[in-house]
């Protein structure tokens, strides 16, 4: 895992090893399809969704879990 801010989503995904990028895409996707409307961001640092301008949910892979907020 790199410690530097992910560009994108893609980025941040991509920084982990394959068994944890299966999760986060699977992470990724669900939100897609929950909220089709939002749009992706990085935002702290981590992966965000923002709907209406506002973050509607934050994801993020780390060390040894999974954040979701």
């Amino acid at each position: 895992m790199n410690k530097k801010t992910a560009a994108n989503i893609d980025e941040h995904i991509s920084s982990f090893p394959e068994s944890t990028q299966v999760i986060l895409k699977k992470v990724r996707e669900t939100i897609i399809k929950a909220a089709p409307e939002s749009e992706e961001a990085i935002k702290y640092g981590i992966p965000t969704f923002v709907l209406s301008n506002k973050n509607l949910v934050h994801f993020a892979g780390y060390k040894t879990h999974i954040g979701f907020s």
